[in-house]
């Protein structure tokens, strides 16, 4: 666990306690304790969306449909370029088997393919600063583990073996979903890009990794003191099995006495949808976006009061918020205070922004700012406080996917070092 680590709200004084942090945490990653990781795992393909791509969109958008699938394009793009105009990032799902064909049409091929999923990509940021995982994964395809660290433990009938040492098999469970990522400032039209963000289009429901080797051998692993649960904004409305599964899965962890299971939610189609998934009721911790608390509460307000009633109606001890740019939780009846777990997730998620990947190199770029305009600390009333940081910020990232699970792997991080 982190000690020693003077909060002082001072830009000097963030930078300073961000910069031993880095150092810290690449001197005892390697020693961690093994964090468990799951339930959803895909294959992004990526678009870095410049100028050139946004007017080619924006003409789509704008064009007169040809046929059917010509309209569901538009229509996509028209929900695309609003979110842009909006600086709202997140998740779209289209129920469109012929999108992926139709989107790389006019964008031209993916820059890049690389791994999705919360779980995976937390396994990943943490294989890359040395710290060890096992992760759930039934999808054992080709396409599927060659995106997958090698480093990144899988479960084998009842051992856990390195990713890169499994043979693969079967056919993907799920299309790869198209991911845009755009960058303050790139102009269009009469207009620009407000916000860095990325949009995440999927193109089907998913259903979660029910990896039954991992469910069976992580509650016998020894050591363990974090795991996340995490995926249910992928299958179809009403699949109870995929809910009753992960339920399974994190009482069989609190049995073990694993400390701390954390519920890291996701953009859901509706606040109905996010509320199901907030009912699973097992986990010590829940993690959310600050869009994704405002849409879960369907209205905008103090985000500390906001996130003390999601924790009142989990029952959870911990509720983690992360935002642009900075990090809070709201917690009671916790034996050390959560400013360091919030601390790792920003630096780690930092670094991401900074190299558009996970990297081992943590220390803060000199650009990286520090915002004095967030949360208040301080006790919320009935045993609850808040505690909040701010992140590392870059005003135009390398890239902004997989920040929000960067940052979850860090605050699993905190809690598993020695």
């Amino acid at each position: 666990m982190l000690n020693g680590f003077a909060l002082l709200d001072t830009y000097s004084g963030w930078r300073d306690t961000y910069t031993r942090l880095a150092h810290q945490v690449t001197a005892d990653a390697l020693r961690a304790h093994t964090v468990l990781t799951g339930n959803s795992a895909c294959v992004d393909g990526l678009w870095r969306i410049d100028a050139r791509l946004l007017a080619a969109m924006a003409h789509a958008a704008a064009s007169p449909p040809a046929d059917e699938e010509e309209a569901r394009g538009r229509d996509l793009l028209t929900e695309i370029l609003g979110r842009v105009e909006a600086a709202r990032g997140g998740e779209l799902v289209r129920h469109w088997p012929g999108g992926p064909r139709w989107l790389t049409a006019l964008l031209g091929r993916p820059g890049r393919y690389q791994l999705g999923g919360t779980g995976p990509q937390v396994s990943w940021a943490l294989a890359t600063v040395g710290a060890p995982s096992v992760l759930a994964l039934a999808d054992r395809s080709p396409e599927q583990l060659a995106v997958i660290d090698p480093r990144t433990g899988l479960c084998q009938s009842d051992t856990v073996v390195p990713a890169g040492s499994v043979t693969p098999s079967g056919h993907p469970t799920k299309q790869p979903h198209c991911v845009l990522e755009f960058t303050a400032g790139t102009r269009y039209g009469q207009g620009a890009v407000l916000r860095s963000t990325r949009i995440i289009v999927r193109f089907g429901d998913e259903p979660i990794e029910q990896d039954e080797d991992f469910a069976a051998l992580t509650p016998r692993l020894p050591g363990v003191r974090a795991g996340l649960l995490s995926g249910l904004n992928g299958p179809p409305d009403g699949d109870l099995a995929s809910r009753n599964w992960l339920v399974g899965l994190g009482r069989d962890w609190a049995a073990a006495g694993i400390p701390v299971v954390h519920h890291e939610l996701a953009e859901f189609s509706s606040p109905q949808r996010l509320r199901e998934a907030l009912d699973l009721r097992v986990a010590t911790s829940v993690g959310l976006s600050l869009s994704e608390l405002y849409s879960l509460n369907e209205r905008r307000g103090d985000p500390r009061l906001l996130a003390r009633d999601i924790a009142e109606w989990t029952g959870a001890l911990r509720v983690v918020v992360h935002a642009d740019d900075w990090a809070l939780a709201v917690h009671r009846n916790q034996q050390t205070d959560p400013a360091g777990a919030l601390l790792v997730g920003s630096l780690l998620a930092g670094a991401r922004a900074r190299a558009g990947r996970p990297v081992a190199e943590l220390v803060p770029p000199p650009d990286a700012e520090f915002t004095a305009d967030r949360p208040t600390g301080g006790p919320l009333g009935d045993g609850w406080r808040a505690t909040s940081v701010p992140s590392p910020h870059l005003r135009r990232p390398a890239a902004t996917v997989g920040l929000g699970d960067t940052f979850v792997a860090g605050l699993l991080l905190a809690e598993s070092l020695p």
